[in-house]
């Protein structure tokens, strides 16, 4: 609170009155210039404020200054060295000529950088000066901004960064500052329309970029499918730099677009050098994709995976190995795990206040979600991540939120808003990266359930085709043979959906080894009779149990109770069937529920029988004879399309899932 100066008093008086800066500024002017100098000087300085710093900058001796401070002081205007009010000391600054202003900024500046003083000391003067001549000056911006960054100040680092590029001379330095700047908007919006984008983007074709600040470009340029650049990045950073980060950026190009590979990466990890907490972080990831690239057991990546999770804290350098530490506890199986990993780094960065970390972790978790058959909150983190950062400015990592969020929305049921979630704009470049993988598996299912069964074995033969070629078979990222076999049961094609779900068990090797075997052991019995049906899925369920995938649970439980009650066992069925409910609501599943519970008891297989239409009644029985839909199509005429719209609507009525419970239902019925 700043005083009123009566007729008569000093300076300063203990009469109180806001807003008197003014006033008290005149009585300064009064008592003449060297008040009003070291007042201004007192203000530059702030606090860094000396008796020593205010002489050197005014040019005047000490013992002056120590006079008018001791007057000040006297006067109530001074505490301590500095201005008691600071609304006085805006107020003088805004006084003050520009170039006098400017100059006083400048000399504070300089004397602070002699004397060693914090960088953001340092920093504080120079962008109150508009800039400086000084050549330390971009440097000590920098620092300043590596500070604000730790703290997550992203507006004032900006601020810092951008003085220094505008200042700084050399064009090596200026593109190391883009590429910093670039890396600090990213947090925020990793748009490529930026002109630091543009300005690294510039210098990698220009070869002006620092071998310090390409590892960032490869990564500004692989998010935005610039694979080329990142690739000719790489190739510097290759020749000239054989540390950690290189190792480990060899391996994320290869792992995130391993179409633009030669093939997946393995081995030369033993040459790198790891001299830093930084280096220590992109050795580990490094080892975790080479696993990745061998083919190793799930276990054989959790103990990797643990370590990056347990060690190290989000940031710039951090986000892509912890995302791959969660995708190896994810393609373990390990979801409660993985999902609490998740939430802690999510958290973590909604604290930090970044959306490009959200939009990231939200995608991630909206997977973890899907596996464990969670339903709505899948769809609701899939929103988020879309939400988070404009879809257009997500690249190719857009794919993971919208598959998951497609294949949520296809257990729900709600098959029109999935396929209106795929007419959303992808990269080309997507089914040129491992998120391609996910995409067509969602798009797959939801082919399948919407009765176009040809289009599903497209998407699952290219999704298995693409992880054969890019050496990335792992059972846990998509279980493709599964999704083949599901698919040919659909298609009456019993013998190849069987030696699908038997292929799958072999890969795995052991069905406690992965909760997908569980899956295959669900898929086998579905080409058995009935009784034979029976043993099998009681062991895929000790699986699914154990799995935490409670939309895999309540399905082997509905093909348990269907198994039991066609096998004659209709009082062993009733409470499993019951379970498979509660668990089908729990997670949102509306087609399994409505399988279950939708057709009422009391109305016999006869009458249901009697609500097929002739067309689908003949197509009913040429299917449950064992004939393929090409062949179905050719005996009645029609197209195979017509055929799976008809097959589509019969499984409804007749609440079957596929061909070979067909024929019990009509034999039963007649």
């Amino acid at each position: 609170m700043l005083h009123a100066v009566p007729e008569g008093a000093g300076v300063g008086s203990s009469v109180t009155v806001s807003g008197a800066a003014s006033e008290v500024f005149r009585r300064l002017l009064g008592r003449g210039n060297e008040f009003v100098a070291v007042t201004e000087a007192i203000a530059v300085l702030d606090e860094s404020v000396s008796l020593q710093r205010i002489s050197e900058i005014l040019s005047v001796e000490a013992s002056v200054v120590h006079r008018v401070v001791s007057l000040l002081e006297d006067d109530g205007l001074v505490t301590g060295g500095r201005l008691r009010d600071c609304e006085l000391a805006q107020y003088v600054l805004s006084t003050m000529r520009w170039d006098t202003r400017r100059h006083l900024h400048e000399a504070a500046a300089a004397l602070l950088h002699r004397d060693g003083a914090a960088p953001a000391l340092i920093a504080a003067q120079v962008i109150s000066a508009g800039g400086t001549r000084y050549p330390w000056a971009p440097v000590v911006l920098r620092d300043a901004a590596e500070e604000a960054l730790t703290l997550d100040q992203i507006g004032r680092a900006v601020g810092y960064l951008d003085l220094a590029y505008r200042i700084a001379t050399d064009i090596e330095e200026r593109a190391a500052l883009a590429a910093l700047l670039t890396a600090v908007e990213w947090r925020v919006n990793p748009s490529a329309a930026t002109r630091n984008f543009a300005r690294v983007h510039a210098a990698v074709k220009a070869g002006t970029l620092p071998l310090l600040s390409l590892g960032s470009a490869v990564r500004f340029l692989l998010w935005h499918d610039r694979i080329d650049d990142a690739r000719a990045a790489m190739a510097l950073l290759e020749r000239d730099s054989p540390d950690a980060e290189v190792a480990f950026l060899r391996r994320w190009v290869a792992y995130t677009y391993p179409e633009s590979s030669a093939g997946p990466v393995r081995g030369g990890l033993r040459q790198v050098r790891n001299t830093s907490e930084a280096g220590a972080v992109y050795a580990l990831g490094a080892q975790l994709l080479t696993e990745f690239g061998n083919g190793a057991a799930p276990a054989a990546t959790l103990v990797v995976a643990h370590r990056l999770l347990s060690r190290y804290r989000l940031d710039s350098s951090t986000v892509e190995a912890l995302s791959a530490a969660l995708e190896g506890l994810i393609y373990a199986g390990k979801l409660v795990v993985a999902a609490a990993w998740c939430d802690a780094l999510l958290a973590e960065a909604v604290a930090r206040a970044s959306p490009t970390w959200r939009a990231i972790f939200a995608g991630l978790r909206a997977e973890i979600a899907v596996r464990q058959g969670d339903v709505e909150r899948a769809a609701d983190f899939a929103v988020g991540a879309l939400n988070h950062v404009p879809a257009a400015n997500q690249g190719m990592l857009v794919a993971r939120p919208l598959a998951h969020h497609v294949r949520a929305l296809t257990i729900a049921g709600k098959y029109d808003q999935a396929d209106a979630q795929l007419d959303r704009d992808v990269p080309l470049s997507v089914f040129d990266s491992r998120l391609a993988l996910p995409y067509l598996h969602a798009r797959g299912h939801l082919a399948l359930v919407t009765g176009r069964i040809e289009d599903a074995l497209m998407d699952f033969e290219l999704c298995g085709a693409l992880m054969r070629r890019w050496g990335m078979d792992m059972a846990g990222l998509v279980a493709w043979r599964n999704d083949l076999a599901l698919g040919f049961l659909h298609a009456g094609e019993t013998g190849r959906a069987r030696a699908a779900a038997e292929q799958h068990l072999r890969h795995v090797g052991d069905v406690r080894r992965h909760p997908t075997a569980g899956v295959s052991l669900r898929l086998v019995a579905a080409t058995l009779s009935p009784p034979e049906r029976v043993p099998l899925l009681r062991q895929a369920e000790r699986v699914a149990r154990h799995a935490d995938d409670r939309f895999e649970h309540a399905t082997v439980l509905a093909d348990l109770a269907e198994a039991l009650e066609l096998a004659g066992q209709p009082d062993h069925a009733r409470p499993i069937s019951r379970a498979a409910v509660r668990l089908g609501q729990q997670c949102g599943a509306e087609p399994l529920v409505r399988r279950l519970v939708g057709q009422p008891r009391m109305q016999t297989l006869e009458a249901v029988t009697q609500t097929l239409t002739a067309a689908e009644q003949r197509v009913a029985e040429l299917a449950s004879s064992g004939l393929r839909n090409r062949e179905i199509a050719g005996a009645l005429g029609i197209t195979t399309s017509t055929v799976e719209q008809h097959l589509t609507r019969v499984y409804r009525k007749l609440q079957v899932r596929r061909r070979t419970e067909l024929r019990f239902r009509l034999s039963a019925a007649s």
